[in-house]
């Protein structure tokens, strides 16, 4: 009598811990459900018809959610303003070129044209631009270097401080318009949702851990039960 009353403490604190890990797992799979409809949502963005961009910066005025949201512009491209961020090109390091662009209305934002293998190029004229809204306001990641704006040298999105380099007013939208294809002589890539979606591993982690747990109660008992 007096094993069995041992083993109520360790099949009350497995219970708790299956119960707990299951519940974690649960939640990773309604994380999945959501981050796969958030990814599906700016996917059908960059698939729909463009916006004006004095629209878009409406939008983004208001609070809303423009991430992605596909815009054209006509206006005129400031090359002597051009900042280089570093990327990579072709697997090797590269440059990508933002120039400040500003249309008949008096709007102006920072765009990212593309990338080359180095320094130096100065973009060609861009009379209209499509391309979609970036935010990139994740700030600076742990590895990243300096920014270097006296030598026009960038390595992580300080879109403020890009702005200001650029040129561009005061009061002007924290935002980047990723350019889908241009004449400036840069090669822009096909823009991709850039969301981290790891939650089926989470997932499978949480339940693993739950069966392991699980298993190893069933095993103690079991051996118990044999003493």
């Amino acid at each position: 009598m007096s094993g069995k009353r041992r083993l109520w403490p360790v099949l009350l604190a497995s219970t708790l811990g299956f119960v707990f890990l299951c519940g974690l797992g649960v939640w990773q799979v309604e994380r999945l459900g959501q981050k796969e409809a958030l990814i599906a949502t700016l996917e059908a963005r960059m698939a729909a018809a463009p916006v004006p961009l004095a629209e878009a910066l409406q939008k983004f005025a208001s609070g809303q959610d423009v991430e992605y949201l596909k815009v054209v512009a006509s206006g005129e491209l400031d090359a002597a303003h051009t900042l280089y961020k570093q990327t990579v090109f072709y697997g090797s390091a590269g440059w990508e070129g933002l120039a400040p662009y500003r249309t008949a209305d008096g709007a102006e934002v920072l765009v990212d044209l593309g990338a080359t293998d180095g320094q130096g190029l100065v973009p060609k004229a861009v009379p209209e631009l499509v391309g979609v809204i970036r935010l990139h306001n994740k700030g600076r990641g742990f590895f990243d270097a300096d920014n270097a704006p006296a030598k026009n040298e960038w390595f992580w999105w300080d879109v403020p401080a890009m702005q200001k380099a650029a040129g561009l007013k005061d009061g002007a939208a924290p935002i980047i318009l990723e350019a889908l294809g241009n004449e400036s002589g840069f090669q822009a890539a096909p823009p991709k949702v850039e969301l981290a979606n790891n939650h089926l591993g989470y997932a499978i982690t949480w339940f693993g851990l739950a069966l392991a747990l699980a298993g190893v109660t069933l095993a103690f008992v079991l051996k118990k039960a044999d003493a």
